[in-house]
């Protein structure tokens, strides 16, 4: 059931993640900065939420797994990507009104580009590598 629910989260960061990364030129920052700010402010939520949870409390108990792959897979995943919360809260901090967004578009599109594509490499690992794992 615990599994269920982070799942879900994923599946709202990915639809807030399109908002954000759907303008791909300054102009397109610019016009849709309301839009972006406002899907910023939602993910920002469910991601203090949603990393809070696997980072407190998923992985430290997979760290304990009986079973080595899940134990070897959550501590490598916590170390490569335990930073990532301080790295976003940043990003948003930097990015969080769309005044913030149209004064610096260019800003905005490569840290949207470092930042959460590393949101994106993070979740899609967990999809494929470490949740499979659990539910084994």
């Amino acid at each position: 059931m615990y599994l269920e629910i982070l799942k879900d989260h994923h599946e709202g960061i990915y639809k807030l993640l399109d908002t954000i990364t759907g303008a791909k030129t300054e102009t397109k920052a610019i016009s849709q900065a309301d839009d972006i700010s406002r899907a910023l402010s939602r993910l920002a939520g469910l991601i203090s939420i949603h990393l809070a949870a696997e980072d407190k409390f998923l992985y430290p108990n997979l760290a304990k797994s009986e079973v080595p792959k899940i134990r070897e897979t959550a501590t490598t995943f916590d170390q490569e990507m335990g930073h990532l919360a301080d790295t976003f809260t940043s990003y948003k901090e930097a990015f969080m009104t769309p005044t913030k967004i149209k004064n610096n578009p260019a800003g905005f599109l490569q840290e949207t580009h470092r930042v959460i594509g590393a949101l994106i490499e993070r979740l899609q690992r967990e999809d494929q590598e470490l949740y499979p794992l659990v539910e084994e």
